[in-house]
């Protein structure tokens, strides 16, 4: 089968020929540092064209990879702004575009100043916004993803527009103690910020999505809500602040691209929340870290199967840094559970990070390979 055969089929809840398998998407990126040593291993020289997301954890976007791990996808990464360049505060801040400030810190990046942080509507009012019409944006997307479509069989998707979307921006622009108490002490100035950052990310989306929409499977997005033990606030919450903003999110999306699918990432121990999730219009749940509370695989797949497709399961935390035998125990484990009917892509549950030896990275691919061949028999 041809990689955009065997992902719609996996989308479609059927059997392709094997599971299909992903890399260079919003959570499935490599680290910097880590990605460096995968080029030497291969004898590869960084590309100044794959350098796509300068400033960040995960510079690098290198489809020569891709096609090393035979991996059934190509991504489409939004582009950064024409009319806006990031700079430097008195205090060393990275400014961007939302006004949030940041830190590199070991490699990562940390938010340090908060441009909503005190907490007054009128700084709300006041504050400037990015623009997601920005030219600079989209330039040249249409046409890189019509000719993957035309001229590659490899499925297509629109990596995320926004990091964070609503939830985590909320935090970004207010300091999370500051705005996880305004949910219980400030409702007016939450909903007031939630309804802003939910009309601006219909308008990123759409925008992004104009000219590349029609040739991708789906359109990530990346939003956390929950932790290794927990969600960061309860289902009510959710249901009480972002339900409404994210259902009209999608869609819209959905209205202008009938042909797309909704992917959506979040960390840790999401299982109460993915009923409403679904409800919102979701289709594919990533990450499915397996040593999450609440998430194991088979209950995942036995509760939610049906009406959600799978993508990521391969823990980043123990078996991939781990021996080749604790790595070949895990995707045999992740295939077994979440791959019988379909519904199932297979990645790591984050970007792959320095602390993996360079074999085990290409070895995951192998035991993707391998292991992943329908009819299932593990």
């Amino acid at each position: 089968m041809t990689s955009r055969e065997r992902v719609r089929m996996a989308l479609n809840h059927q059997e392709p020929d094997r599971v299909p398998v992903d890399l260079w998407g919003s959570a499935s990126r490599i680290h910097t540092e880590q990605y460096k040593k995968i080029a030497a291993y291969l004898g590869l020289e960084p590309r100044e064209s794959d350098l796509l997301r300068p400033g960040t954890t995960t510079q690098y976007v290198d489809f020569r990879i891709s096609d090393k791990v035979e991996s059934d996808f190509r991504h489409v990464n939004i582009l950064p702004p024409e009319n806006f360049q990031k700079y430097q505060d008195e205090e060393g801040n990275t400014i961007d575009e939302w006004g949030i400030g940041r830190k590199l810190f070991q490699g990562f990046n940390a938010i340090t100043k908060n441009p909503l942080a005190d907490m007054e509507m009128e700084t709300l009012k006041k504050h400037k916004w990015p623009d997601p019409k920005d030219p600079g944006r989209t330039k040249g997307l249409g046409a890189l993803a019509k000719d993957w479509y035309e001229n590659t069989d490899y499925a297509i998707t629109a990596t995320s527009a926004v990091s964070g979307v609503v939830f985590e921006n909320c935090q970004y622009l207010c300091g999370t103690e500051n705005f996880m108490m305004a949910m219980y002490e400030d409702e007016e100035y939450v909903d007031a910020l939630v309804d802003k950052l939910t009309e601006i990310n219909i308008e990123f989306h759409l925008n992004y999505l104009k000219d590349v929409g029609d040739y991708c499977e789906w359109i990530e997005f990346t939003e956390d809500f929950a932790t290794q033990n927990g969600l960061f606030i309860s289902p009510e919450l959710f249901r009480r602040y972002f339900k409404k903003g994210h259902t009209e999110m999608f869609r819209a999306i959905k209205k202008q691209h009938p042909n797309i699918k909704i992917w959506f990432h979040s960390c840790g121990s999401l299982h109460k929340l993915i009923p409403d999730l679904l409800d919102c219009g979701v289709d594919i749940i990533n990450p499915m870290q397996p040593f999450a509370k609440d998430m194991d695989s088979a209950v995942l797949k036995k509760e939610f199967g049906d009406r959600a497709c799978f993508h990521g399961g391969i823990d980043i935390q123990y078996a991939l840094p781990g021996t080749p035998e604790q790595l070949e125990e895990e995707v045999k484990k992740r295939i077994e559970a979440f791959a019988p009917g379909g519904g199932y892509i297979l990645s790591p549950t984050n970007h792959v990070q320095s602390d993996v030896p360079v074999e085990n990275f290409f070895l995951l691919y192998e035991l993707a390979h391998k292991y992943g061949r329908y009819p299932i028999s593990i």
